[in-house]
């Protein structure tokens, strides 16, 4: 039985959902800024009716008192404008930061619980996988938030139109058909416009992914590279690749500027013609000049409103581009991990781990297995072999996280149906965010410190921090450059340890440490993980030596693999 694995690119249905659950989240201060949104628009489209009638009581009526009347009303109106524009920016600006808070946690949690790059399930390589990523969690979460911004705007286009229709009729019904005639060309054009920005949208956003990983490899390896005078090809492809930023970006330019000089001078030409109808209208006695100077302020605010749906359109096709980006690393479904829960097996009464045949297929490649194996608590299997022998990708396949055929289940249950983490796997380059080891521990939850102070020690962070002066306050600097790579697969397995999970990858973990920092991490692990399963990828004699069995992998990998 196939194995299921998270989808290698989401839809635009995962799009439209993530965006609906942005606005879930944010909804209490989305209708906070709703309705200071609406006081606004009221009172901004009051002001031009109250200056109409103030006009006519001074000009066509020669009554002081009453434009004096009306000047009060106008400042009381200004004043209520205000504070509607203060409330409504306020509450947006809220809406904004919660769906943003949200929408990055959950984005980090994902990465945290499946550490296999979205590049590499999208297809991607592996030079951009890093760029991807912070793409996704950097511009594309940035893209989607703005859109939930703006989402009050609506609310006000919806407002302007409810006042004005019957207002503009009221004045003159040809000044409502003039107004209304502007309607199906501006549907025209945001129907032509939308689907080719989309389109040049995704282009760029492809290409700063590009870039951003070309950005990652100079900064981690240009001094390196220099040693082998391989620094000169790597500015070069940054180059190429901001070139193509450049290129893109002047192409989704080229489309935005002429969607939005149309659909800024099909307004204007509308007033132009309501200036001629109204003035003649005014000359005809029809309307006065205070009503002919409201309508050309209306006009003005008509203007506007179209100006702003068509950029709110804009806002939501960006979006879109970047939600199914973001969704491509997230579960969209909404709901929250159930509880873990390590239940035995009923007839045995251990949590036992049973892998049957499972077999990772390779394009152009033999596959990797099959691998049959059954292992009970406290028990560790050593994976070894050659470079390149699937080491790390038999790994992935137990947790889950690359395509694979066979059968992977725990206490007599199918891996997959079980919670999230109920696997926990330490990868060979591990993700840390910037902040401080403790910070990084507590990614995934709150511990309570007697638990923190047990997996730092299990994981002998004491002696891989001892000379550091602030310990695991230490800041760990920019995807965790200020530690050595020990350092950081230390932290790592300390926060995989921090989650109770009945059985543990381990992907060359302590490669990277001396002999003596490795036997007591050893000693330390294996002294404190009787009640899990441990499934250790190593090239290590020391774990070889500590390993209950040893399963070897060869290259090519063709032979039918049992233990």
């Amino acid at each position: 039985m196939p194995l299921p694995t998270r989808p290698g690119a989401a839809s635009r249905t995962a799009g439209a959902a993530l965006l609906r659950h942005c606005l879930r989240h944010a909804r209490p201060q989305v209708l906070r800024s709703v309705a200071w949104a609406v006081l606004r628009q009221c009172s901004f489209l009051a002001l031009p009716w109250l200056l109409g009638l103030a006009l006519d009581a001074a000009v066509r009526r020669a009554d002081p008192a009453r434009a004096a009347g009306y000047a009060a009303a106008l400042c009381a109106v200004a004043l209520a404008e205000y504070a509607g524009m203060r409330g409504w920016q306020l509450w947006s600006n809220l809406a904004e930061a919660r769906a943003a808070a949200w929408l990055r946690t959950r984005l980090l949690r994902s990465v945290l619980e499946n550490p296999a790059r979205p590049a590499h399930r999208d297809g991607g390589d592996e030079g951009e996988a890093a760029g991807d990523l912070a793409t996704r969690a950097g511009r594309d979460v940035e893209t989607v938030v703005y859109w939930v911004h703006g989402l009050t705007t609506w609310v006000v286009i919806g407002t302007t139109v409810l006042v004005l229709v019957p207002s503009l009729a009221g004045l003159d019904p040809a000044l409502l058909l003039v107004a209304a005639a502007t309607v199906p060309v501006l549907l025209l054009v945001n129907r032509v416009f939308p689907p080719l920005y989309g389109v040049r949208a995704e282009a760029l956003a492809r290409a700063h992914a590009r870039r951003s990983g070309t950005v990652e490899e100079l900064l981690s390896a240009l001094l390196p590279l220099r040693g082998v005078g391989a620094d000169r090809l790597m500015v070069a492809r940054h180059h190429r690749h901001s070139a193509d930023v450049t290129r893109h970006t002047l192409r989704l330019g080229a489309v935005s500027a002429l969607w939005e000089a149309t659909a800024f001078a099909v307004p204007r030409l509308a007033v132009v013609a309501g200036l001629l109808t109204g003035g003649r209208a005014a000359l005809d006695g029809r309307i006065t000049v205070g009503q002919l100077t409201t309508f050309v302020l209306w006009m003005g605010t008509v203007s506007v409103a179209v100006t702003a749906a068509v950029a709110r359109l804009g806002d939501r096709t960006d979006a879109l581009v970047a939600a199914d980006r973001v969704a491509a690393v997230l579960d969209t479904g909404g709901t929250a991990p159930a509880a873990r829960t390590h239940q035995p097996d009923p007839v045995t009464g251990e949590t036992v781990l049973q892998v049957a045949g499972l077999t990772v297929p390779r394009p152009g490649r033999p596959p990797l297995g099959p691998l049959t194996l059954t292992a009970r608590p406290g028990e560790w299997i050593a994976l070894t072999g050659p470079t390149g022998s699937g080491k790390s990708t038999l790994l992935r396949a137990l947790a889950g996280l690359a395509p694979a055929e066979g059968s992977v289940t725990l206490a007599g249950r199918p891996l997959p149906t079980w919670p999230h983490l109920t696997v926990g796997l330490v990868p060979e380059a591990p993700l840390l965010m910037r902040g401080t080891v403790t910070d990084n521990l507590l990614l995934t939850g709150d511990h309570p410190p007697d638990a923190l102070a047990r997996a730092c020690r299990t994981a002998a962070l004491d002696l891989a921090l001892a000379g550091l002066p602030h310990g695991t306050d230490t800041d760990v600097g920019e995807r965790g450059r200020a530690l050595s790579g020990g350092q950081r697969r230390l932290v790592a397995l300390a926060r995989a340890l921090l989650h109770d999970s009945p059985v543990l990858l381990l992907d060359d973990v302590t490669s990277a440490l001396d002999t003596a920092t490795e036997a007591e991490v050893l000693r330390r692990l294996r002294r404190d993980t009787a009640g899990r399963v441990v499934v250790c990828a190593t090239h290590s004699p020391a774990v070889r030596a500590l390993a209950d069995r040893e399963f070897a992998l060869t290259l090519p990998l063709t032979e039918h693999l049992h233990v």
